[in-house]
């Protein structure tokens, strides 16, 4: 009998708020229409994990709890209240698909007692996964424990867990190859020589070398496109991230777990390892922001640089880890990112993609390849090429159906 899979999401906020903006009509179609749809926008992992692991033989559903309209559709369809709660319809999609192994993509909202309860409701249940590729604090690892083991996007993690005897596999980022089909339909995006997509957070552990290096640039003169949100300059916004974390402090102090865990404004306050700051940025940066863009439009948008900039999160040590690689080098964009040790065990530097170490060397080599335009063409093709042969998400299923073979053994 084929093993039952299901996987669950939380997609970003802004995101979904963008898509059912642009998208209004899809809250009226039926729950494999909606899907469909959404999944079409390829935001994140898309569908992939289930898709593959189907083509294994595995039985399959996926699931992004935070879409509201589509988890509506599912329960009416299902002769459930479209009235109930998130929570609700949840538990509801799991009673009826009844799965073996459970994978949580968001490990932040869904930890601790809620697998705990998760396990006991489902004896079914043989393994429950949990995903990180993001800071953690200490105050979240005995909501941590829950899982059976992880996934993690790099040795960082790995390591980071190790310490609390949490098992984990490392399943770098990948690059799904039924976008190229799409991003040159009705790209409304201009062609730019250099674009950045993505944010700057306030929070510790996160983008202030990212902020750095991009007021570099922009000092520089360097034309960049950037795409992307910037931290809420308002002391309302900083107050509520104060207020989250002295919350989950306190309670965690006093030993009350279970009531950080059930609450998620105060659960996020455990993302801070210390008081929350106001991050200061320049008029500048903030003048130079265009709307983020996300799923099929911010690859459409990379696909139209010539050098696509990355530079990974402060915690992520000296192992490069995110998306980026690999979904600027996919559509053949000229990548430009931040060194780090692992970065030749994925691409051959300075020959498939550029590095630098300091901000005045990126600067430098972003000067070089614009003023160089048939080299930066070749390193593009050449990045294209490696990650078409090596960085695509069956091979990252192959090592997590594997490894996922092994544990049930």
């Amino acid at each position: 009998m084929a093993i039952r899979f299901l996987k669950i999401s939380s997609y970003y906020r802004g995101f979904l708020n963008h898509y059912y903006g642009k998208y209004p009509e899809v809250r009226s179609l039926s729950y494999r229409e909606q899907y469909d749809h959404l999944m079409g926008q390829y935001f994140a992992w898309s569908d992939n994990y289930g898709r593959l692991l189907a083509q294994k033989g595995m039985k399959t559903m996926e699931v992004v709890a935070n879409a509201e309209p589509l988890q509506r559709a599912w329960a009416l369809e299902n002769n459930i209240s479209p009235d109930a709660s998130a929570d609700t319809i949840l538990e509801e999609q799991i009673n009826y698909f009844k799965p073996e192994i459970i994978y949580f993509q968001d490990s932040v909202t869904f930890n601790g007692s809620f697998i705990d309860t998760l396990k006991k409701k489902h004896p079914q249940i043989r393994l429950c996964i949990g995903n990180l590729c993001a800071p953690f604090s200490p105050a979240q690892v005995n909501a941590f424990q829950a899982f059976d083991f992880f996934t993690v996007c790099s040795p960082f993690f790995h390591q980071q867990l190790k310490k609390y005897n949490i098992d984990s596999v490392v399943i770098p980022h990948a690059f799904d190859h039924r976008i190229l089909d799409k991003i040159d339909q009705d790209n409304p995006f201009p062609e730019v020589p250099f674009a950045f997509i993505g944010s700057i957070f306030a929070d510790e552990g996160f983008h202030s070398t990212r902020r750095q290096v991009l007021e570099q640039l922009i000092n520089d003169d360097i034309p960049i496109a950037f795409y992307g949100n910037l931290p809420d300059r308002s002391l309302t916004a900083l107050i509520k991230r104060q207020a989250s974390f002295i919350a989950a402090r306190t309670l965690d102090n006093f030993g009350l777990h279970k009531l950080t865990d059930a609450v998620k404004v105060i659960r996020k306050g455990r993302n801070h390892e210390k008081m929350p700051r106001r991050l200061m940025l320049s008029k500048k940066l903030y003048d130079s922001a265009r709307p983020p863009v996300f799923g099929l439009d911010m690859f459409k948008a990379l696909s139209r640089a010539k050098i696509g900039f990355n530079i990974h999160i402060d915690c992520a040590g000296d192992y490069a880890a995110n998306m980026r690689l690999f979904e600027t080098t996919g559509v053949g964009t000229c990548l430009v990112t931040d060194y780090k040790s692992n970065l030749s065990d994925f691409f051959r530097i300075d020959e498939e993609i550029v590095t630098y170490k300091t901000p005045a060397e990126c600067v430098e080599k972003i000067k070089w390849l614009m003023n160089n335009p048939d080299e930066c063409e070749k390193i593009a093709k050449r990045g294209q090429q490696r990650t078409f042969q090596t960085h695509s998400f069956e091979s990252r299923i192959e090592i997590f159906h594997q490894y996922l073979m092994s544990k049930l053994r």
